[in-house]
């Protein structure tokens, strides 16, 4: 049990992480990974660059734990912001916000990291399994909110999957060539796949519920002839 001499050091050091895990996103996003040296990172969390290696051993350790909250923050956002959307289409309001997140400075702070650890092996082994956890976390958001079409089609992951990376690669390229038009068709078109394969997964838990149904409807009554 710690003393009640250490609780206001344990809470600075929490506190202390959590402004350089702020500020390295934040880096990321004003100047890149090239710019996110750990010199500014400390600056802008208003500590030594001595505290910052207490707790982090490297910039690329500093830099995957901070891309690892902030996909527990973005995900945390869009259930509020689902939650607060009263429209009743969810899966149009789901591919709204979904945009809106992917094309949120902060996103494409992360982007940095994707395409600097494909040529740097140490921060890839520190991404790779952080982007791995992000993609089984949004897999199990979208069986939460359509459970039918993830019970009944069998390419229900690989089209979330697929949806995920379209938007991705969209939103990356509107940051280098902003085209407002092009956005919302390719946006259009993006949620009218992801409708389709719902209303896969509707037909065939349908036709499951029917199936179930007939056979249950041939089965004799008990003590019947």
């Amino acid at each position: 049990m710690s003393s009640p001499s250490n609780v206001p050091s344990q809470a600075r050091s929490i506190a202390t992480r959590a402004r350089l895990l702020a500020s390295a996103v934040d880096a990321l996003v004003a100047d890149g990974y090239a710019g996110a040296s750990t010199t500014s990172i400390a600056k802008r969390a208003q500590v030594s660059q001595g505290a910052l290696f207490k707790h982090f051993p490297s910039k690329h350790a500093l830099l995957g734990e901070a891309l690892q909250q902030l996909f527990t923050e973005l995900v945390e956002e869009f259930r509020q912001k689902l939650v607060r959307d009263a429209r009743p289409d969810r899966l149009g309001a789901a591919v709204g916000i979904l945009w809106e997140i992917f094309c949120s400075p902060k996103l494409q702070g992360a982007f940095e990291l994707y395409l600097a650890a494909r040529t740097d092996a140490e921060l890839a082994a520190l991404v790779t399994p952080v982007l791995a956890a992000h993609r089984q976390n949004l897999l199990a958001e979208a069986r939460a909110l359509f459970p039918a079409a993830a019970d009944h089609n069998p390419d229900f992951d690989p089209m979330i999957l697929s949806i995920m990376n379209m938007m991705q690669g969209a939103a990356l390229a509107a940051s280098v060539i902003p085209t407002h038009e092009n956005g919302e068709r390719e946006l259009a078109l993006i949620e009218r796949i992801a409708r389709q394969e719902l209303m896969r997964g509707a037909v065939a838990a349908n036709a499951a519920a029917r199936a179930k149904s007939e056979a249950s409807n041939r089965v004799p009554a008990k003590g019947s002839v």
